[in-house]
């Protein structure tokens, strides 16, 4: 790490903790009312964060049985082209891996 980015990450942390104590100095409430504030909110966002996964969970479940159905129908249905069907497969799994990074020298 560079010496001038030692230096952004400091001035960062440091405005953050300064920003932080001003916030707490100016606050309308008192410190124990901010506190359970704080963590009423956090409940609710780890409340609502669980909710978008089991969400995102059931979602990519129903989504992999109708590719498992899609395949089951294809293949008992007698496809003729099945290298076709594989081949549209193999490039669909490279597009989910991502690109290939390049190798080190």
């Amino acid at each position: 790490m560079s010496s001038n980015t030692g230096n952004i990450i400091v001035a960062l942390l440091a405005g953050a903790v300064i920003g932080a104590g001003i916030g707490i100095l100016l606050a309308p409430d008192k410190g124990s009312v901010t506190r359970q504030k704080l963590k009423d909110n956090l409940g609710k966002g780890k409340d609502n964060l669980m909710d978008k996964y089991h969400e995102l969970a059931q979602l990519l479940h129903r989504k992999g049985e109708d590719v498992g159905d899609f395949l089951d129908n294809a293949i008992s249905s007698g496809v003729h082209e099945k290298d076709e069907l594989i081949s549209l497969l193999e490039e669909k799994l490279e597009l989910l891996k991502g690109p290939k990074k390049a190798s080190a020298k």
